[in-house]
């Protein structure tokens, strides 16, 4: 089953790991204890949601959050929470996430930047927690830039990129052209890693 096959691919990137890619080798291979059905029901009843099953089930029965792409995965509580902007908002779940294809402002292609910076209220609308409604958090990129997992509106279930802190603007995560998944996103991370420490061991036995 899938979680046999996370837990498998994770024991192997954790005996392997200074063969890993250098995010890999800054985290913790491991995860954080998981939510109980209770916890999660009680979640889910606040925010007036309810979560896509995937990650239900991988938060109830793998980990709420640890080892993962960018600098891991954010637990539930945290997920929830725009840590990229100083006064901490927490994301509103029980609106819907407003896109449904990649979506940046008009003024970021022609603003001249060699001149400066735009004014403070542009940037402010732009990197409001309202263009993420209905996400989670769920992993931070670098740079401020995140993942997110869509739990309310016709993009439910599915990863998009978060890239507003270096004014790329929002765009739905592909794989051979489709939407993803959590779990999808998740396996493909590791697969990739799982690659680059085949392709390490293969280096370091030929060399």
């Amino acid at each position: 089953n899938q979680k046999k096959e996370i837990l498998e691919k994770l024991a192997f990137i954790r005996r392997h790991k200074e063969f890993a890619s250098f995010g890999v080798k800054e985290q913790e291979v491991s995860y954080n204890p998981c939510l109980s059905e209770e916890d999660i029901k009680e979640f889910e009843h606040k925010h007036c949601i309810t979560l896509p099953d995937d990650y239900r089930t991988f938060i109830s029965e793998i980990g709420n959050g640890g080892f993962g792409p960018g600098y891991g995965l954010l637990p539930l509580d945290k997920a929830i929470v725009d840590f990229k902007l100083r006064d901490k908002p927490n994301i509103s779940l029980n609106e819907k996430f407003p896109y449904q294809d990649s979506w940046n402002e008009e003024w970021i292609t022609s603003f001249n930047w060699n001149e400066g910076y735009p004014k403070t209220e542009i940037v402010n609308a732009y990197i409001s927690t309202a263009h993420i409604a209905g996400c989670l958090q769920i992993s931070h990129f670098g740079h401020g830039c995140t993942f997110l997992l869509v739990v309310n509106g016709n993009e439910k279930g599915h990863i998009w990129f978060d890239g507003r802190a270096d004014y790329s603007g929002l765009v739905p995560k592909l794989k051979d052209g489709q939407r993803i998944s959590f779990i999808e996103w998740y396996v493909t991370f590791l697969d990739m890693e799982i690659e680059n420490i085949n392709e390490s061991l293969t280096h370091s036995t030929t060399a």
